[in-house]
């Protein structure tokens, strides 16, 4: 009987990590309803811990690592006074970032660091969304009115600075405000490789600038995207209102400044191993899209 009642206690000691393990696992929605960038940051943190072992908080986890990498962009852009140009010829600065009172002085060394910051972060991203295998079984619903980024640096993500907000204020003609009140979608596997392959395309991007010396260009051209940071021509071209309203091509000295930068496209290559890693994130992002693809066909539900 001592035997037996042994064996019972030894196996429950067994199954209880398991047990445990299976408990701990992190709900998603934390992650994705959070209100504030400290209770996002620790639902992160969960999900990142679980991901090892778990496909699903994987997936979560990359996915908030993709935004988390936006909002580094966008909060960087924010710190020194970003203006978006609204022009689909610049897409890296067509992040919707709010209005700055007083702006920090932007360096080209600055700009250059805020670019690496966000492009090590979508490597991050695109790492753990890799990790979860291309068969696992993913239904993951998110409703894009309620899942954001801190675009203003204050700590709190605020319906504004939500996903549907921002997908929104991208849109031509279509305020942020105006965003609707929910948007719900169930994520599966194929979504995570599309999400995967946009994080490859955006490094690419990020990449491809970083590999070459654009001082110049930023110096003679970027008080158009960043009117108040202090930068070498501010004084000498840059109206006393700002000047700053609508696209490029509704301002007459933005749009002479656009000029400018265009003919200012002469970057030296500093870092040739960036080049490289452009094109390779292009090729993953191909391959990526057919993978896409594959899972989108092998589908038999209607979400």
């Amino acid at each position: 009987m001592k035997r037996l009642s042994g064996l019972v206690a030894l196996t429950l000691l067994l199954l209880l990590p398991f047990a445990y393990a299976k408990a701990a696992s992190p709900d998603p929605a934390a992650l994705f309803e959070a209100k504030t960038v400290s209770e996002r940051n620790r639902a992160l943190a969960a999900l990142e811990a679980a991901a090892p072992s778990d496909p699903a908080s994987a997936y979560a986890a990359g996915a908030g690592e993709f935004f988390t990498a936006l909002e580094i962009l966008a909060s960087g852009l924010h710190r020194h006074g970003f203006e978006s140009p609204q022009s689909f010829m610049l897409p890296l600065m067509r992040v919707p970032v709010p209005d700055h009172p007083s702006p920090e002085p932007l360096t080209y060394e600055k700009f250059r660091a805020i670019l690496i910051a966000f492009r090590d972060r979508l490597e991050k991203s695109a790492a753990t969304l890799g990790s979860v295998p291309a068969d696992a079984d993913i239904g993951m619903v998110v409703d894009l009115a309620h899942a954001g980024i801190d675009l203003n640096e204050d700590g709190n993500i605020a319906p504004d600075e939500s996903i549907a907000a921002i997908m929104a204020s991208l849109s031509r003609g279509v305020d942020a405000s105006d965003a609707a009140p929910s948007l719900a979608f169930r994520f599966d596997r194929a979504d995570g490789f599309w999400l995967q392959g946009y994080a490859e395309f955006l490094m690419a991007q990020a990449d491809f600038w970083l590999a070459h010396d654009f001082r110049a260009m930023f110096d003679g051209s970027f008080h158009m995207l960043f009117p108040h940071a202090k930068l070498p021509l501010q004084d000498a071209l840059v109206p006393p209102d700002g000047g700053m309203s609508g696209s490029i091509f509704a301002s007459e000295w933005r749009f002479a400044d656009f000029i400018s930068l265009v003919h200012l496209v002469n970057w030296p290559v500093i870092e040739p191993e960036r080049r490289k890693a452009a094109r390779r994130h292009l090729l993953e992002m191909i391959r990526l899209s057919r993978e896409d693809w594959k899972a989108i066909r092998a589908e038999t539900d209607n979400d």
